[in-house]
């Protein structure tokens, strides 16, 4: 794997100031007349190397984004945006995360996230920008820092506890971040003045899938107190609230509490943080209320859509999400299957299909805006109160496995299987 340097855009405007100062632009862009720029590759000009020129897919000349970034050489699992500064990370199959720009055409290498030994599946930043944390299937945990306003990211620390790592999840306003395994461990660790241990939870028997944490503010039980609460789900069948940094169980729901035997897969916070909705592999959905732990709903997403027949594998809940505006709870399934329950009822409002698999869907907050990603490389956004399509994103020559919303949904960038980085204005 070539090593890059670290690189900078020549000009970023953030809320009317320069993200780049060019009077010390040549103190942190590397003085490289190789490595000067880093624009995008055209698809013409890739370098024969055996051949593999020949072979590579190119990107759909239907294409209607806005740029792409095209650095990583195999599959790219998971993006996320920084919360204030126009920064993507990206991680993939080729055990590389990059950070680029997203306004800028083309974009801009700012610095190539290294050490990792197997694919890098999770990963973003800190509710206040200023670190960076990557978790891979080598079992690695990987944190940077930034510096100079995000113009450069500094190595500070690598963990390495487990075999794999499943999920990594970040706290909503505090630079605490935590992460889960195939063993069933999760861990939890502050970066507040350095990277520190806060506990360790064993309590499921299998892989731990999902985690969340739980907003304070929601929870507490009086104003002046302060709870950090996690919640996690695993292949087990069982639903846990804990207490952080003490890490012990608030409750614990297990199998036989549930309407039904499931293997959680997927979970979702309601947007007030007081309930979360869980996915199983065989299309069951369960909603609880995160105070106590008790049983909102029990949905057989299958049952609901007339659609019990379905094949085995193509059963799977793979997302959720909620909507902010209205009571609507969207569930995206790997047969193409979307369907939107009333969540004052928890009857099904209407279904919408897809032609394949879908990845992930999300709304976009403050609106009915529901986009979704899906196996056959096409991005769609839904008007969710009506189930009419609004918007298409094409130019993927396959599947789109991730995405991330910034700039108020305005912007929306994909992560694909083939590698490449669609970056959308909408």
């Amino acid at each position: 794997m070539d090593e890059h340097e670290e690189h900078v855009p020549a000009e970023i405007n953030v809320e009317s100031e320069e993200y780049v100062d060019m009077d010390s632009a040549a103190d942190v862009i590397p003085d490289d007349p190789e490595d000067a720029d880093h624009e995008m590759s055209d698809a013409s000009d890739g370098e024969d190397v055996d051949g593999e020129d020949e072979e590579a897919e190119e990107i759909d000349m239907s294409n209607n984004s806005t740029t792409y970034f095209d650095r990583h050489k195999d599959s790219i699992f998971m993006i996320a945006t920084h919360p204030s500064l126009p920064l993507a990370v990206t991680g993939g199959g080729d055990d590389i995360g990059y950070v680029w720009t997203t306004h800028s055409v083309p974009p801009k290498l700012v610095t190539t996230l290294s050490g990792h030994t197997d694919s890098l599946i999770s990963g973003g930043f800190t509710a206040d920008g200023e670190w960076l944390v990557t978790g891979g299937m080598d079992g690695k945990i990987r944190i940077w820092r930034a510096r100079s306003r995000g113009q450069k990211w500094e190595f500070k620390d690598s963990i390495e506890e487990v075999e794999e790592v499943t999920w990594l999840s970040f706290h909503p306003t505090q630079p605490i971040f935590a992460f889960g395994a195939n063993d069933g461990s999760a861990w939890v660790y502050s970066l507040a003045s350095k990277v520190e241990q806060l506990c360790v939870l064993y309590g499921h028997s299998g892989v731990c899938t999902a985690g969340e944490f739980i907003p304070v503010a929601e929870l507490a039980s009086s104003p002046d107190e302060e709870e950090i609460n996690l919640v996690t789900i695993a292949e087990d069948g069982c639903l846990i609230s804990w207490s952080i940094p003490a890490g012990v169980p608030n409750y614990r729901l297990d199998p036989s509490q549930f309407h039904f035997e499931a293997v959680w897969v997927s979970l979702k916070l309601h947007p007030t943080g007081t309930s979360v909705a869980i996915g199983s592999v065989d299309g069951k959905v369960s909603v609880i209320g995160l105070r106590t732990g008790s049983i909102i709903a029990s949905i057989d997403v299958l049952e609901a859509a007339g659609k019990a027949d379905m094949a085995d594998e193509e059963k799977s809940i793979e997302s959720l999400s909620w909507c902010d505006t209205m009571n609507i709870l969207a569930v995206g399934m790997v047969a193409g299957l979307i369907c939107l329950f009333d969540t004052g009822s928890w009857r099904l409002r209407r279904s919408l299909e897809v032609p394949e698999a879908v990845t992930k869907l999300e709304f976009v907050p403050g609106s009915t805006d529901l986009i979704v990603s899906s196996m056959d490389g096409v991005l769609l956004k839904f008007d969710a109160r009506i189930g009419s399509e609004t918007w298409k994103g094409t130019g993927h020559s396959s599947g789109i496995l991730d995405f991330s919303i910034a700039n108020s949904g305005h912007t929306i960038i994909t992560a694909s299987d083939e590698g490449v980085a669609l970056v959308y204005n909408i």
